[in-house]
Parts: C-alpha cells; sequence; structure tokens
C-alpha cells in the first residue's frame, strides 16, 4: 500500500488491500517518527463490518490524544509507560472481551493465563498511576504542547531548503521532524547536542543504523535529503523560550554545516542551473 506525502493513509487505499482472507489487521495510531496520525475511527469500522480483527499500536498516542476503543470500533490495543513519562520496561495490550486469545507463554497463570511469568508490579503500578495522570491532564497538555509544537514549526521553516515531514495539523501535539537539504542528520544532531538541545535524526528503535529513515523514504523523500532529518519531542513542561532558543541555534548549526558541505555547494549550483 503507497504511503501519501503527508504519511497518513488513506481509506479508500486500505479498503483496496483487505482480502478475501483477510483476518487481522494493525495500524499505527500516530507514527513514531514524523508524528501523523491515522484515521484509525474509519479504519475501525471498516474492520468491524468486514468482521476482520483489528489492533492498533498506540504507543505514541496513548496519554496524549484521546482514545475511546469502543467509539473507534478497536479490538486490541499497545501501549507503552515510557512514552508517557511512566516506567522504563512495562506495557500494556488492551483486548476486547470475548476476543479469543493465544497464550504466548505456558506455564503459570500470570496475566489471566496469557503470559506465565512473575509480572513486574512496581512497574504495573507506576505505569497505571502515570496514565491516570497523563490523561486527567490530557487536553490541558495537549494545547500546551500543540502551541510550542507550531512555534517551533514555523521558526525552522524560516530555513531555507528545509521542509516539514508529515501532516501539519494531524499529527502528535509534541512531534516536530524537518528535513534539511545538504547536510548530514548525525552531525546535527552532534552540534545540537553540544549546545543541550537532545533530538534524534530518526526512531529510538533504529538508532544505530547508517541508514536513511524507511518511514521518509516511504513518503517519498529522496534517499540523501531523508539523511538530513531532526526529529523533536516536545513535552509540556518545556516553554516557548526553548523552542525559540532551539530554533535560534538549529539555524546556526544548519548555515556552519552548510558552510563546510561540498553536497550542498552541488544543491545550490543544480538549483541556479534550473532557475537559469
Amino acid at each position: 500500500m503507497d504511503v501519501p506525502e503527508d504519511g497518513i493513509i488513506r481509506v479508500e487505499d486500505f479498503v483496496d488491500a483487505i482480502r478475501e482472507d483477510t483476518a487481522f489487521a494493525t495500524v499505527m495510531f500516530a507514527n513514531n517518527e514524523i508524528g501523523t496520525i491515522q484515521p484509525i475511527g474509519e479504519i475501525g469500522r471498516i474492520c468491524r463490518e468486514k468482521e476482520i480483527i483489528f489492533h492498533t499500536d498506540a504507543v505514541q498516542a496513548a496519554g496524549h490524544v484521546e482514545i475511546d476503543v469502543k467509539k473507534l470500533n478497536i479490538d486490541m490495543l499497545s501501549l507503552s509507560s515510557h512514552k508517557f513519562h511512566g516506567p522504563k520496561g512495562v506495557g500494556a495490550l488492551y483486548v476486547r472481551k470475548n476476543l479469543p486469545l493465544t497464550n504466548i507463554i505456558e506455564g503459570g497463570a500470570q496475566e489471566r493465563g496469557k503470559r506465565a511469568g512473575t509480572e513486574n508490579l512496581p512497574g504495573i503500578a507506576g505505569m497505571a498511576e502515570t496514565l491516570k495522570e497523563a490523561c486527567s491532564h490530557l487536553e490541558e497538555n495537549a494545547r500546551k504542547e500543540t502551541a510550542l509544537r507550531d512555534r517551533l514549526i514555523v521558526g525552522l521553516s524560516e530555513i531555507s531548503h528545509s521542509m516539514l515531514n508529515g501532516d501539519w495539523k494531524n499529527r502528535l501535539p509534541g512531534n516536530v521532524n524537518y528535513i534539511f537539504e545538504g547536510i548530514e542528520g548525525e552531525s546535527l544532531l552532534l552540534l545540537l547536542d553540544s549546545r543541550g538541545i537532545f533530538a534524534s535524526s530518526g526512531s529510538a528503535c533504529t538508532s544505530g543504523s547508517l541508514e536513511p529513515s524507511h518511514v521518509l523514504l516511504a513518503i517519498g523523500r529522496p534517499h540523501e535529503v531523508a539523511h538530513g532529518s531532526l526529529r523533536l519531542t516536545i513535552s509540556s513542561e518545556n516553554t516557548m523560550e526553548e523552542m525559540d532558543y532551539i530554533v535560534e541555534q538549529t539555524k546556526e548549526v544548519v548555515e556552519y554545516l552548510r558552510s563546510i558541505s561540498p553536497m550542498w555547494e552541488q544543491i545550490t549550483k543544480q538549483k541556479e542551473t534550473n532557475n537559469e
């Protein structure tokens, strides 16, 4: 299934991908790199009508956007504690009542007999408490994070030959992902880190890879451009002053890296030739 440039799958494409033997469908609620939020409600409705079990990976969304599993026709949902400031190493799988689920690990009767082994009770309790806290302030935090996010997007858009990855509005309130032509993401991250700005170039899951993000390639970014990506995650605890600082420092770093980049010289010459 092709992915449009904004990173949001089209419902009609999802329908076209369904086969007669399709029994299970899984769609990421919100992308971990570019933050785009998928049309989960429409997809869930289609799956329910066609009697397809529908799972969504809501690791990035839980605690940040409203999720109503009944309203969205979600049969199964995954979440992870550390994404809403809970303990690391613990998560949860929601399963709709009466949905048959094969045991993962046989043995003890823990987790209703589905996954044997001693539970991480401190982690589970911490996850429950932090999720409750996040959901109780969800609208308030989302408003603040959205304002911070938009301040960052507007500021970074002032850098020439830059582009926002993903849809501006239909994205997680705390996600910003930009590409800057003519630079390497690794160099960008190192220099920003030296200035107290902690960012990433792709997903944490692929931080050891030298390959450009498969997400950016999927939405049509050229291989050489995808290498110059910057992902920033914002919390409600951040401030507008910090957003301005990030924009200021990113502008300086990008300008410096381009000044020493042979690739940038080639890009500018090519663009001048195209404009003649």
